[in-house]
């Protein structure tokens, strides 16, 4: 009998799921409820107290279902699934593509999804494009555009989006541009500072977020919010707030 289960969350800190399952706790009867960071996401463990219970089922059942209602859309996973599989299996069952275009996390994204098995499927290629040159050279983002707005801007990752996903033939487009530090922040850029473009159908999305920490947390946190872009998309969710 299943005695656990784990479900997996992204866009909330640790302290406010506590916050936000505080009367699921209060009610919990025979289940142990407990959250734990592992960055960049947060698991919710459910767990019986009791092993004789009679309706141990139907009581995990309740509480998760009550989770999931409270955490919707942020709950992504359960189990050992991670945010590139869940991601894989939308794009194959929909029969979509995608190519990526980053700068600031380097491939990150593209290895992310690239460690799912069968992900050839839907994953055409991705174009790592660190130099304004290569932004413009390889992805056709305007020169103006660079000059206007800079690398690390809306327009620029709008139009990375747009020409990843046109030179390789795919449905969806995805970019990334920031600035990971620990150097290289402005005053009106800080370190941290991230956005993401998304290029689907006759849509071209952009966002603006700062991330915390260090170099590799910024970047992981990028590529798992860009994921979580496309999840959502598809998924006709919102998108989590930036700034």
């Amino acid at each position: 009998m299943e005695r656990q289960r784990i479900l997996k969350v992204y866009g909330f800190a640790r302290h406010e799921i506590a916050k936000r399952l505080e009367y699921v706790t209060q009610s919990k009867q025979n289940v142990v409820i407990e959250v734990c960071d592992h960055f960049p996401e947060t698991h919710i463990t459910l767990g019986l107290s009791k092993e004789d219970d009679p309706f141990a089922m139907s009581l995990l059942d309740r509480i998760e279902m009550e989770i999931r209602n409270l955490m919707a859309p942020c709950v992504f996973a359960t189990g050992e699934q991670r945010m590139e599989n869940v991601l894989g299996e939308m794009l194959r069952k929909r029969h979509l593509t995608i190519s990526v275009a980053e700068s600031c996390t380097g491939g990150l994204i593209g290895h992310l999804l690239t460690n799912v098995p069968g992900s050839s499927d839907y994953f055409l290629g991705g174009m790592i494009t660190y130099s304004n040159e290569s932004k413009t050279e390889l992805l056709g983002v305007s020169s103006k555009t660079l000059e206007t707005y800079g690398a690390v801007s809306n327009p620029t990752v709008q139009e990375m989006a747009r020409g990843v996903r046109e030179r390789l033939d795919s449905n969806i487009g995805l970019s990334v541009s920031g600035i990971a530090g620990p150097e290289g922040g402005t005053a009106e850029k800080p370190v941290g500072t991230v956005h993401i473009g998304l290029a689907a159908n006759d849509k071209v999305l952009s966002g603006k977020y700062r991330f915390q920490g260090t170099r590799e947390e910024i970047k992981l946190n990028t590529a798992m919010m860009a994921l979580d872009w496309v999840r959502r998309y598809l998924h006709e969710n919102p998108f989590l707030s930036g700034i």
